[in-house]
């Protein structure tokens, strides 16, 4: 029921902030909310770390837990290139005449705030996570408000880099994971991020449109590699080496659901986006 809660709220919420938006930011609109979709990251990351009978490490040790790799450097080329891409797109309405702006700065207190998190949950402060995971939900939904207008657009930008920051901070201190794994995270999200900058770097103004339709594919294949990831998972939790129901495992209809959903859904999103992209 709290699932339900949060999706019903979420598509109020959405329908809400996206309908302030100007026509004439439609496109930032789309490069913002595809930068801010690459938090499929997140289910990535779960994978990534396993099991409590079977954790990854450094290296990955089931296909569960390569899926979850790969689904996590997908999106971190996302989230850092869509959001660059939106930052080119949004400068293009930028005139001479506009006072200098130091967005760059709104990074401090992210630092801060992340690093008080990481602090206070090293200590034992657990409910910290959820208070960072409300604050990362309402900059992410701040992000996409900002661009109601001109005057705002580059802040709301600002605002949606932060609370994807602040998510991939809650998560990374809510999974308790060995310190091999957390190297394997440090180097994937590396890697996914400066692949995201690289690209975002080789592409010009013409074709920033195709750009964000090409990142947005990666968000349909991390969400369907997770899906997977997930579904070997239950598979692992629930049935022995002989294929037989392990004695007092739960079938849980509503992950299977989920799970159908997700690759569903993110398998059209894939295939979807590389069309656009190639028209």
């Amino acid at each position: 029921s709290s699932m339900f809660t949060v999706f019903t709220l979420s598509c109020t919420i959405g329908y809400q902030v996206v309908w302030g938006v100007t026509p004439a930011l439609h496109s930032p609109l789309m490069a913002e909310t595809n930068a801010i979709s690459g938090m499929t990251a997140l289910g990535g990351m779960y994978l990534m770390g396993g099991s409590p009978d079977m954790v990854s490490g450094l290296v990955p040790q089931t296909a569960a837990h390569v899926l979850g790799l790969v689904a996590t450097f997908v999106s971190l080329v996302n989230i850092v290139g869509g959001s660059l891409v939106t930052m080119k797109m949004l400068n293009n309405f930028k005139r001479p005449t506009d006072p200098p702006e130091f967005y760059e700065y709104y990074g401090v207190p992210l630092a801060g705030t992340a690093g008080a998190y990481f602090l206070g949950n090293a200590m034992g402060f657990k409910e910290m996570t959820t208070s960072v995971e409300t604050a990362a939900a309402l900059l992410c939904i701040g992000g996409i408000a900002g661009l109601a207008t001109q005057k705002t657009a580059r802040l709301g930008n600002a605002s949606g880099v932060a609370g994807i920051g602040l998510g991939l901070a809650a998560t990374l201190g809510g999974v308790h994971w060995d310190l091999g794994t957390y190297a394997q995270f440090a180097l994937v999200g590396g890697g996914g991020g400066a692949l995201g900058a690289a690209i975002y770097k080789r592409v010009d103004p013409t074709s920033l449109p195709q750009t964000v339709a090409a990142f947005h594919s990666l968000v349909g294949l991390a969400a369907v590699l997770t899906a997977i990831g997930d579904y070997l998972d239950f598979i692992a939790e629930t049935y022995d080496a002989d294929g037989n129901l392990v004695e007092g495992a739960p079938v849980d209809e509503v992950r299977l659901a989920s799970v159908g959903l997700a690759a569903a859904i993110g398998g059209i999103t894939f295939t979807g986006s590389l069309i656009a992209f190639a028209k």
